[in-house]
C-alpha cells in the first residue's frame, strides 16, 4: 500500500517538482483516481453474486476462483430437532464449509479414472450413475448390480488396484481430518458410514426416481445415521459441464457452490442444510459423496483388494 502511495505522489526524479507544488498535485490526482477505480472494480467483481435476480441467493464458491486452504465457512443455527447424543462428536454449532487445494486437480482426474473403470461395466439408463466401492453396487440400466460379479463375468481379475484404493483412502482421511478440526471432534469418534459413492451425472432424461437428483432434500431425513456430509467434486462447472451446481436451500441462507476439480464441500447433515443439485444440462459431472457418522453402530471400513473372492471375482 505504501508503494502505491509513493507512485501516486510522483516521487523520485531530479527534474520532478517538489511534492507540495501545484504541478505535483495535478499529476498525482489522476493516478489516485485510477487506483480507486481499479480497487472499486475488484470489490464489485468479488461482490457480484449479491446482484442476482434472486437477492437471497449468493454464490459461496465460484468455479473460477480459489477459496484456498482456509476455505469459506458459514455458521448456521442447528435445527430445532438437533440433539447432541454422542459426546465429543456431534456438532454444537452447525454450518457448512468449502475448501480448495485439499485435493489436487491431478488427484481428482485419477479418481475419475477409478470411477470409470467400474462404470464401464454398467451405467444407469437415466442421467445418474453411481458406484459404491464399499458394497460394490453399481447402476446398471434401471437397477443395481455387483460390480465385482460383472468384472468376473468379463474376465477381469483386478478391477481396482492397490494404488487406486490407496488414493481413495488418502482423500477420505484428509476430509475426515478437516471435519474433526473444524468441529473439534475427538480423535476416533467420527466414523465413515454408508452410502459412500462416486456419482456421474449427465443430461439424459430420468428413467427412475433415483435419477431425479434435483429435488430438495435433507440428508438426515434419508439417512438418520448421517451427521456430517462431504462432497468431493472431480471436475469443473462451465469447463466440463453446465448445470450441476450445488444449492443450499435454507431460508435466509441460500448459497450455491460451483463444482471445481478438487473442491470439497462439507456440511452438517441436519435439517438446517436442505439442498439439491441443479439438473445437468450438458457435459458430464463427477463427484464423490463421503458421509460420516458419530454412531459406531453404522461405521464402515475402507475398501480393500482381496484377490481370492469367493465367487472368483475381485473384492473391493
Amino acid at each position: 500500500m505504501k508503494k502505491n502511495k509513493k507512485r501516486g505522489t510522483g516521487e523520485a526524479k531530479p527534474s520532478s517538482p517538489p511534492d507540495d507544488s501545484p504541478q505535483a498535485v495535478i499529476i498525482s490526482l489522476p493516478r489516485i483516481i485510477v487506483t480507486f477505480l481499479i480497487a472499486g472494480a475488484a470489490i464489485m467483481y468479488r461482490l457480484q453474486p449479491l446482484w442476482k435476480e434472486d437477492p437471497h441467493v449468493m454464490d459461496l464458491a465460484l468455479w473460477n476462483s480459489t477459496v484456498g486452504t482456509a476455505g469459506v465457512t458459514q455458521v448456521l443455527p442447528c435445527s430445532p430437532d438437533h440433539k447432541v447424543e454422542y459426546t465429543g462428536c456431534e456438532a454444537v454449532r452447525c454450518g457448512r464449509m468449502v475448501l480448495d487445494r485439499l485435493v489436487t486437480a491431478e488427484e481428482a482426474k485419477q479418481l475419475i479414472t477409478i470411477a470409470e473403470k467400474g462404470m464401464a461395466l454398467g451405467g444407469g439408463s437415466g442421467g445418474a450413475t453411481i458406484l459404491d466401492l464399499h458394497s460394490g453396487a453399481i447402476s446398471v440400466g434401471t437397477k443395481f448390480a455387483d460390480v465385482r460379479l460383472l468384472a468376473n463375468k468379463n474376465g477381469i481379475t483386478e478391477l481396482f488396484s492397490y494404488e487406486d484404493l490407496k488414493l481413495y483412502r488418502s482423500v477420505k482421511n484428509r476430509i475426515q481430518l478437516e471435519i474433526e478440526k473444524k468441529w473439534k471432534i475427538k480423535t476416533g469418534k467420527l466414523k465413515l458410514t454408508k452410502p459412500t459413492f462416486f456419482s456421474r451425472m449427465t443430461d439424459k432424461p430420468p428413467t427412475t426416481v433415483h435419477d431425479e437428483y434435483w429435488h430438495v432434500h435433507t440428508d438426515t431425513e434419508q439417512y438418520d445415521r448421517f451427521h456430517y456430509t462431504s462432497l468431493l467434486y472431480l471436475n469443473t462447472y462451465t469447463t466440463d459441464f453446465m448445470g450441476g451446481r450445488f444449492m443450499f436451500d435454507a431460508p435466509g441462507f441460500n448459497n450455491t457452490v460451483h463444482p471445481k476439480a478438487g473442491r470439497v464441500s462439507i456440511f452438517t447433515s441436519g435439517t438446517e442444510n436442505p439442498h439439491h443439485v441443479e439438473r445437468v444440462t450438458s457435459g458430464v459431472r463427477y463427484a464423490i459423496t463421503i458421509p460420516f457418522t458419530c454412531d459406531p453402530e453404522f461405521a464402515i471400513g475402507d475398501p480393500t483388494v482381496q484377490l481370492n473372492y469367493h465367487d472368483g471375482g475381485t473384492h473391493l
